[in-house]
């Protein structure tokens, strides 16, 4: 099967190779699995239809995120603790993500500036756009701004949401600013399996929560959120799968390149510091964010007039 698939599917199965391994690279380097760059190629490039892109993608993660934290062995005891806490409130949130991913499969066309578009590539293009588009001009604003001067020694301030003293409170290794609520890091866990459930996404998130709501240091928050892309995206395949939001074929080409990319993003995280990891960072989300753009405009300025449409099943 995987055989005829590549020889029928040759530049599909080779595609998916090269983004299995960029999702490794990001997953070694930045802790995150690469949902948000891979779910829109899947299907900007390989035109997969969003549900199967998101599904897909998701599971896919399981292979490099899982790569990732087997090279980084050793350094998972210094976070894994804050990850069982943020993991309890993944599952909840990625049904509710996933339930919104299957229940808008039948929306069907609606009318955008006078043109028939696919509802559901709309919404979550649309969605997957705002979301990181924010997410990009927050870490561009704070990296190149607010921290232009700081150094790697005094770069690790206290989160954002320190001030919020909802008991338990508990004192992680991790985040050196004092204790931090644990009843936070599982509303934080629902927020990112709703996001995984729903866009496929959750690395995106996860690092720059850690580290600016947190305040956990930059390499610990890199780790911490490769431990919880793994628990949000098994969960969510889960769900995919029970779903069919899955193409199995091509997420053993994708993990195929993942092991390769992994080994290189590991070795580049041990060797720049957590300054640069964020400031690289802003720039792989703002290829995203062009990358969705560029999509919303091209199949708006490529969709039939909303009046030529075929069939309208949905009303906008």
């Amino acid at each position: 099967m995987i055989i005829d698939f590549f020889l029928n599917n040759w530049i599909m199965a080779i595609g998916s190779m090269i983004l299995g391994a960029c999702s490794g690279i990001l997953s070694g380097l930045f802790g995150v699995g690469g949902g948000f760059i891979i779910a829109p190629a899947l299907n900007i490039f390989l035109g997969l239809p969003y549900n199967l892109a998101i599904g897909t993608s998701t599971c896919q993660i399981i292979g490099a995120s899982g790569i990732t934290l087997y090279r980084r062995a050793k350094a998972l005891s210094s976070s894994i603790y804050i990850a069982a806490l943020i993991s309890i409130g993944v599952p909840f949130g990625a049904f509710f993500g996933v339930r919104i991913v299957t229940k808008t499969k039948d929306l069907g066309i609606i009318n955008i500036a006078n043109k028939a578009l696919p509802a559901q590539d709309f919404y979550f293009s649309s969605l997957f756009f705002i979301v990181l588009f924010l997410i990009t001009a927050w870490l561009f604003f704070d990296n190149f701004y607010l921290r232009r001067h700081k150094t790697e020694e005094d770069d690790d301030d206290k989160g954002y949401l320190a001030w919020m003293k909802i008991p338990p409170m508990r004192t992680f290794h991790s985040i050196p600013h004092g204790q931090f609520s644990v009843t936070l890091l599982i509303l934080i866990g629902f927020g990112i399996g709703f996001l995984r459930g729903l866009l496929g996404i959750g690395g995106v998130v996860i690092m720059p929560v850690l580290f600016y709501l947190v305040g956990q240091k930059t390499k610990y928050a890199t780790l911490t959120s490769t431990i919880l892309v793994f628990v949000s995206a098994v969960l969510s395949s889960i769900l995919h799968g029970v779903n069919n939001n899955i193409n199995y074929t091509m997420v053993i080409f994708l993990v195929c390149g993942a092991i390769i990319g992994s080994r290189i993003g590991v070795a580049l995280h041990h060797k720049i510091s957590g300054k640069s990891i964020r400031k690289y960072f802003a720039f792989v989300v703002l290829t995203a964010v062009i990358m969705i753009g560029i999509k919303l405009t091209l199949t708006i300025s490529k969709a039939p007039d909303y009046t030529d449409a075929p069939s309208i099943s949905a009303t906008p």
